[in-house]
């Protein structure tokens, strides 16, 4: 069996990778894949030498038509020469050059990993509800968004949450020196923040709850693991400054060793702001079997039942972030009870079995995996 998987993302972004996470699932089914991309992708670097890959001949056919229709005949020889069981696209444009290319050749199978709503209008109703055949989509915003705002049938949307490897997660080892490495005493509460720093994700509202935890837990560090971006970590650092709280917050760039990162941390915290679609941070967060505390955006309240797997509070909320950590901290059984049960729902909801098994049901459904 044959998929093609085309996708037209220049970056590394969650959306992208969950299109990714679909091609590597099918790959473990069996299936011959290949993953379309744009020439110079970041996607290239991730999966070079894992699927097969073609490269999309226009350079942005999201903004320019004559890029949209060199892709709509190359994907059009592609599948034809191939004759591939199963088409996926990936973003807009990859969407409408697939619907344009197949020609009903193989069933299409749209991707939505990504926080974008989809336009109600004409076009897109013929879009999805008339020739895509599925949609596997990450949260159920997504799926209110289509089954309500495009009306495509409940039948042909599938939920699937975005898998991660649980395994590298359960049970990681302590490094004895990591402490040391980040200049952290040996019995601080560390409350431990991974994402990219960038306003959408909240850290200069979870420095100011840090503020509100330090005045409490004078030995309280807040450790921010996460690449820089649009002017960070000078922000935050600068309204740590301010808050009196500088020591207390450690910026460490994107890192290898978050399991271990994870393994000494008292807290997990997502404080984001929107998006969320998918999210890597709190899954592995919950993998790992840490107390973790989460805003109610995109997939979070999917992934968090609040109170049971952790606890969950406004976007923004300065006030009722800095509770909800402190909660964990100073009710420590309290919160061990709720790191397991969410250790038990990584376990059996976010594997990558568990997608790979989802993915082997949608094919099904379209008749990809008879």
């Amino acid at each position: 069996m044959r998929s093609l998987v085309v996708t037209d993302s220049k970056v590394w972004t969650a959306e992208t990778e969950y299109a990714v996470e679909v091609a590597r699932a099918e790959k473990a089914l069996g299936w011959d894949v290949t993953l379309a991309v744009s020439r110079g992708s970041a996607v290239l670097e991730v999966v070079q030498g894992e699927l097969d890959l073609a490269e999309l001949p226009g350079p942005d056919p999201g903004r320019s038509p004559a890029d949209l229709l060199a892709d709509v005949r190359f994907l059009s020889g592609l599948t034809t020469e191939r004759s591939y069981d199963v088409v996926h696209s990936s973003r807009s444009a990859p969407h409408v050059a697939c619907a344009l290319s197949v020609g009903g050749r193989a069933p299409l199978v749209h991707l939505r990993g990504g926080a974008q709503k989809p336009r109600s209008n004409a076009a897109n109703r013929f879009l999805y509800g008339r020739v895509t055949d599925a949609v596997i989509v990450s949260s159920r915003r997504i799926v209110d968004w289509l089954t309500v705002g495009l009306s495509v049938p409940d039948e042909r949307v599938h939920r699937l949450l975005a898998p991660v490897d649980v395994d590298r997660f359960v049970g990681a080892s302590r490094d004895p020196e990591l402490r040391r490495a980040l200049g952290v005493g040996e019995n601080a509460h560390l409350v431990v923040n991974v994402a990219r720093l960038a306003p959408i994700k909240g850290q200069h509202v979870l420095v100011e709850a840090m503020a509100r935890v330090v005045a409490k837990h004078p030995d309280a560090v807040l450790v921010l693991v996460g690449e820089p971006w649009s002017g960070e970590p000078a922000g935050v650092l600068g309204l740590a400054e301010e808050l009196g709280i500088r020591r207390s917050v450690v910026p460490t760039d994107r890192r290898d060793d978050v399991p271990s990162i994870l393994a000494e941390a008292a807290v997990c915290v997502s404080s984001s702001l929107g998006s969320e679609e998918n999210s890597r941070a709190v899954s592995e967060y919950m993998a790992a079997g840490r107390p973790v505390v989460a805003t109610r955006v995109g997939v979070l309240p999917e992934l968090i039942h609040d109170d049971l797997t952790g606890l969950l509070v406004q976007p923004g909320d300065v006030e009722g972030l800095a509770s909800a950590v402190l909660e964990m901290v100073d009710a420590p059984e309290r919160a061990s009870r709720m790191a397991s049960e969410a250790a038990s729902f990584a376990r059996d909801n976010l594997s990558q079995t568990s997608f790979v098994e989802g993915v082997g049901r949608v094919l099904e459904s379209v008749g990809g995996g008879s």
